[in-house]
């Protein structure tokens, strides 16, 4: 994996050093209000770490912490996964408290879109949120993805999909119209 970087963010691939401070942001009852199951045991937040960085290894994609482009600060995490054998890329984030509002998960999902598709060449970018969760659906869909109605989600209760598709986004559909532009 490589570092992603923005006008205002640095995305760095996740290290053991990063377990801390992650581990704090997954037990934040706040940050995981929309999450799945809600807040996630230490021992829960490293074995998902565990596998993300795994998929790394494979895949050459997974999870990024993304901090403040200036100060270097810790603002939140980042993925793109695959939670299923032949399912599409699924886009995901994370934020402390603190930067919540900013335009930083817009910002941050722009990067890791267009990753996905210029530098990886995925066909398709999916992201599933729970349907009261308004401020994500807003920032998916400043990011570019298309709200493609309700759906079972990852943790099986019903979710709002949001997808966008390579051809879609080369066609400037999508995340790449007025996307923040990655710096390499």
């Amino acid at each position: 994996m490589e570092q992603l970087t923005t006008p205002s963010l640095v995305l760095d691939p996740l290290t053991r050093a990063d377990y801390p401070w992650l581990c704090g942001l997954y037990a934040d009852a706040g940050v995981m209000r929309y999450v799945g199951t809600g807040v996630r045991s230490e021992e829960q937040v490293r074995a998902n770490l565990d596998s993300l960085m795994a998929q790394a290894e494979r895949l050459s994609f997974g999870y990024w912490v993304v901090r403040d482009g200036r100060s270097g600060e810790r603002l939140g995490g980042a993925a793109l996964m695959v939670r299923s054998e032949g399912a599409p890329v699924e886009l995901g984030f994370l934020l402390a408290r603190g930067a919540w509002g900013r335009g930083v998960a817009t910002e941050a999902a722009r990067a890791l879109i267009d990753h996905a598709f210029r530098a990886l060449g995925l066909p398709e970018v999916q992201a599933f949120i729970d349907v009261e969760n308004a401020a994500s659906g807003s920032v998916l869909r400043k990011a570019g993805l298309r709200d493609a109605g309700l759906s079972t989600g990852p943790y099986g209760g019903t979710d709002r999909r949001f997808a966008l598709t390579r051809e879609q986004w080369l066609r400037g559909d999508g995340a790449s119209a007025g996307a923040s532009p990655v710096r390499r």
